[in-house]
């Protein structure tokens, strides 16, 4: 049987360790690579999410766009997201899109895409924000 004091120290140090786990789980980076992150327009913390995939191709003479996110916390998120569109100047095309909302479960992943409003789009950036849900 363990002592009290033992108990104690027991309990602090899981704790601690949980505490950090957490932190780390937070502190992930938003996006798996530096390549990826140059896409990404963050708006505050993704609180845990990653973007660990991006891939464009052009069909049709549009800019098509799938990216794959990742929770890489246990808790549930509520990721907002948009894709914004850029000429070869890099100006905006089209209006902006609205804010779509997409739940992670923990640890899950999910796949979002996004088709240019024309061909004139040689570009795009994906603004995300988070927060937990």
């Amino acid at each position: 049987m363990m002592t009290l004091p033992f108990k104690r120290i027991v309990l602090c140090a899981g704790l601690a360790c949980a505490a950090a786990a957490a932190q780390a789980q937070q502190d992930a980076p938003p996006a798996a690579s530096p390549g990826i992150a140059a896409k990404l327009l963050v708006r505050g913390e993704l609180q845990g999410l990653q973007t660990v995939d991006l891939r464009s191709q052009r069909r049709n003479d549009m800019l098509v766009v799938q990216a794959e996110i990742m929770n890489m916390d246990t808790r549930d998120l509520r990721l907002y997201y948009r894709f914004r569109w850029l000429d070869a100047g890099g100006m905006q095309v089209g209006d902006g899109e609205v804010w779509k909302p997409l739940v992670f479960l923990g640890k899950q992943s999910q796949f979002i895409k996004g088709t240019a409003y024309g061909p004139q789009a040689t570009d795009f950036r994906i603004e995300m924000s988070a927060e937990p849900r």
